[in-house]
């Protein structure tokens, strides 16, 4: 595990060579951790690969304390229960739609969703430094509240209220029909970089 610990250091700092030795390493078992999530397989490699994609983008920022194969079962954990919980916000988004009689085939276009990506963008940084700060790591990072108040060295109290004060900002900015879009844009596709 030490020996993992000081490769992630390196890979850190840059080494590429790294990342495809922790690939090739761990690729397989995640695969069949996501498979029994999931329960297919193009959902399952998509997953896997969007991990990685996302352990190197954040290396810097990432910071690892017991083991690289751990973060990464956790993150593809994480990443399979949000693809879970899109297979469910779609289905009452589709609902939602089929209720006022509009013709519904999926959810909006890519260009919508990346115009609302960028609303949700915005609206993350029109929020105050430390609610924006506790925002991210709790509803965008999905850390529990408890480590959010460890990492930033506050109550957890502070770290509710906070969360409360953006989630009651949220519902005003966005309406009814783009709310669970927007949850589930903020867990799966919303790595914030600084």
């Amino acid at each position: 595990m030490d020996n993992e610990l000081q490769l992630y250091k390196k890979m850190q700092q840059g080494d590429e060579g790294v990342l495809a030795q922790f690939f090739h390493e761990y690729m397989e078992t995640l695969y069949w951790r996501a498979l029994g999530f999931v329960k297919d397989s193009a959902v399952a490699e998509d997953i896997v690969q969007e991990v990685f994609i996302r352990f190197w983008e954040l290396r810097e920022q990432t910071e690892i304390t017991d083991s690289v194969s751990g973060y990464l079962a956790r993150a593809v954990d994480n990443r399979c229960r949000n693809h879970l919980e899109y297979v469910q916000v779609r289905k009452r988004y589709e609902q939602l739609h089929a209720d006022d009689g509009e013709p519904v085939d999926s959810l909006p276009e890519e260009d919508e969703r990346e115009e609302l990506r960028e609303r949700v963008r915005r609206f993350i940084d029109s929020l105050p430094e430390k609610c924006r700060e506790i925002f991210v790591l709790a509803c965008v990072e999905g850390l529990k509240y408890k480590e959010v108040a460890e990492r930033l060295d506050v109550s957890v109290n502070t770290v509710k209220t906070q969360v409360k004060h953006a989630y009651a900002k949220l519902r005003e900015e966005f309406n009814d029909k783009e709310l669970p879009l927007v949850f589930w844009l903020l867990s799966m596709y919303m790595p914030y970089i600084e």
